[in-house]
């Protein structure tokens, strides 16, 4: 081993050294593992949250998704009633059309049938006039 004083003052000066160098990489590594614990701790909670926004995100975006669900329902329903009852109007405008036209109509064959009448009374009357002249004439003579 070491046989002379000088070796072993060398020898303990180098153990010293290592010894010194070997603590300050021992504090050098604590306080690089305390640093990365408390990193990956900071990355865990910053996941977590993150997580827990994204769980609310997720709720959020649900409950809207049935509440604009039970808007189209309720919208589909107005419109499918709307258009019920425009179907419904158009009917009634269909019918009442035609009873318009029909009555139209009678009151074109009404006319015509009483310009008939009146021409015929007409001609009736002149006959009966032209008759009675013609008797009364007839009388004289």
């Amino acid at each position: 081993m070491v046989t002379e004083q000088g070796d072993w003052e060398k020898y303990f000066e180098r153990l010293v050294r290592q010894v010194k160098d070997f603590e300050k990489m021992k504090s050098s590594f604590a306080e690089e593992k305390v640093a990365f614990e408390t990193e990956r701790k900071s990355e865990e909670w910053g996941r977590e949250g993150l997580r827990g926004k994204l769980c609310a995100a997720k709720e959020l975006l649900s409950k809207e998704c049935a509440e604009w669900k039970e808007v189209c329902k309720k919208d589909n329903q107005r419109m499918y009633a709307a258009r019920s009852k425009i179907t419904d109007l158009e009917a009634q405008i269909a019918t009442l059309t035609k009873k318009v036209e029909d009555a139209k109509a009678d009151k074109e064959r009404a006319e015509v049938q009483q310009t008939l009448a009146l021409s015929s009374l007409r001609c009736f009357v002149l006959v009966k006039i032209l008759l009675s002249r013609y008797l009364i004439l007839c009388r004289t003579s």
